[in-house]
């Protein structure tokens, strides 16, 4: 997936829903803005993870898609949870959680790091490699040499 010639659009984007998110939330438009959230953090978790302007379509589906759908499911049922049992003692718990909760916590909270933890060791190849952390090394170490300044990699 070549992210390259939408990198402007992606940014642009971003602005937007973070500005409509903002306004969303002053006008008690909260639950709605949640989920346009979720579009800003897949958009920013595409740009970050795209090597060259290109994001592998498998790291997209595994862990990324699925971390969508796990927070999309978390704010669903804990919304139809909440509105379930407002103002009155549910008549079950989950692991001993309020059902709302129990969403926010299992699916939210658990099931968010655990899918983005193991899609790193999964997929690590597709992450941030030695060997792509070496390469920009060296081009920023080109870029300041250009520039007539002194590039440090932090090491001693």
């Amino acid at each position: 997936m070549n992210l390259s010639k939408k990198t402007t659009l992606f940014i642009v984007l971003i602005a937007i829903l973070w500005v409509t998110i903002t306004i969303m939330g002053w006008t008690g438009n909260w639950f709605p803005a949640m989920f346009l959230g979720l579009v800003l953090m897949i958009l920013h978790m595409m740009l970050g993870s795209a090597q060259n302007g290109k994001l592998n379509k498998r790291l997209f589906f595994y862990p990324l898609l699925c971390w969508l759908i796990l927070w999309t499911m978390s704010f669903a049922l804990s919304y139809h949870y909440g509105n379930l049992f407002a103002g009155k003692l549910p008549n079950f718990t989950i692991l001993g959680f309020h059902p709302s909760f129990a969403w926010t916590i299992l699916t939210y909270w658990i099931g968010g790091v655990a899918t983005l933890s193991l899609g790193f060791v999964v997929q690590k190849d597709l992450w941030l490699s030695d060997k792509n952390w070496e390469e920009f090394k060296r081009k920023i170490a080109k870029m300041n040499e250009e520039k007539g300044g002194e590039y440090s990699d932090g090491r001693s």
